[in-house]
């Protein structure tokens, strides 16, 4: 086992060989004592890391990423920042591809992101918060946890996590106890320390829009599947659409973007630059795009000026996680003004029913739009 335990602290390092993570993903596959006694070595890892993250769901990534699998696909819908001065905002990819992954797996039978119909927390002790709500509203202070108005307090160390789970159709608003607030978009995840220490430190899959209390002993940082972004006080937007490039871009302020943990490969940008990086390794920057209106979302609305009919279903597909076709007759129909997000797909279209000539219909699980006689 001695041998194995320094071949994981290798690959949690960046220096273990192919080889290695091969010899590595057998031994765990047939050794289930071994899993539980790595679980201890990865905690031990982290601490001397200054990381404050749970082991297992980040374990459960090491292990995907030693057989060659990624379990996270991060596509995003992009927008655009606003916040009060002396914040840093952040928006993370959105949008997890429509599978869903296991709560267990029989391959690994480690603890992976818990999936649910509801928005929920997952608190350090094992208790599981749910809500109702379209938008969760969460408040964190040490030792208590505040769930849409209701109070959980925790006995867990300051260095324990805990998870949010937004499902598809759903929001949620984070504040910490250090006064950074986070929104969350419809299907994005979260863990985070019960309480911030030296660091500031959350992962994140999905997306967020992030307003970070400025402290400038505590940097803040995100870590994403393929992206590190650390906050030196700014408004920057990150993306990772499934089957495009990755994308950091500065509103205000400095952002240093890197792969991962590799330094050597980070960059530092200035306002109003993006920073991409395509499935090559690629690293580009260049100009910003107009990025208006594209926040909405984070007030429970999606404002259109001309959008296609194709182009909105498009959007409600993504957001609410279910596949909807568009008929050519309705798809160039433009569509403008103030659409609401409601709690489920088919609310929204019956809207949309009252305002265009259009009608949805469910079969087989695929929503099909077509338009109906004026």
């Amino acid at each position: 086992m001695d041998h194995e335990k320094s071949i994981f602290i290798k690959y949690l390092d960046g220096k273990a060989s192919p080889d290695e993570k091969r010899q590595l993903l057998a031994y765990l596959k047939n050794n289930a004592s071994a899993r539980e006694e790595l679980k201890a070595t990865y905690r031990q890892w982290a601490d001397e890391q200054g990381r404050l993250f749970d082991p297992y769901p980040s374990l459960d990534r090491v292990l995907q990423k030693v057989s060659g699998q990624r379990r996270f696909s991060l596509p995003v819908f992009a927008m655009a920042i606003a916040a009060a001065a002396l914040t840093a905002i952040l928006i993370v990819p959105a949008f997890l591809k429509q599978q869903k992954p296991a709560a267990v797996t029989a391959e690994t039978e480690l603890y992976t992101w818990p999936e649910s119909d509801d928005p929920m927390v997952l608190l350090p002790d094992g208790r599981t918060i749910r809500s109702e709500a379209i938008e969760m509203q969460v408040s964190c202070t040490r030792g208590c946890i505040r769930v849409d108005g209701r109070d959980y307090s925790s006995t867990a160390s300051p260095k324990s996590s805990c998870m949010i789970s937004i499902p598809y159709g759903h929001r949620a608003c984070v504040q910490f106890a250090d006064g950074s607030l986070v929104r969350m978009n419809s299907h994005s995840k979260m863990v985070f320390p019960c309480s911030f220490g030296k660091e500031r430190n959350v992962l994140m899959t999905g997306e967020a829009l992030f307003d970070v209390s400025h402290d400038e002993g505590r940097p803040f940082t995100v870590e994403l599947d393929a992206i590190k972004v650390r906050v030196l006080g700014t408004r920057f937007l990150v993306s990772d659409y499934e089957g495009q490039t990755n994308r950091v871009a500065l509103v205000s302020g400095s952002v240093n973007v890197s792969r991962g943990n590799s330094l050597s490969q980070s960059v530092t940008l200035v306002p109003n630059q993006m920073y991409t990086l395509d499935d090559n390794g690629k690293v580009n920057v260049e100009d910003v795009p107009d990025w208006r209106g594209l926040l909405d979302w984070a007030d429970g609305v999606y404002r259109a000026d001309g959008t296609s009919m194709k182009d909105l279903l498009a959007y409600l597909s993504r957001y609410y996680g279910e596949k909807v076709e568009c008929d050519e007759a309705v798809a160039d129909i433009p569509c403008t003004g103030t659409l609401y997000l409601r709690s489920t797909l088919s609310d929204m279209l019956s809207e949309l029913s009252v305002i265009f000539p259009i009608k949805g219909r469910k079969q087989n699980g695929v929503w099909s739009v077509s338009r109906i006689s004026e």
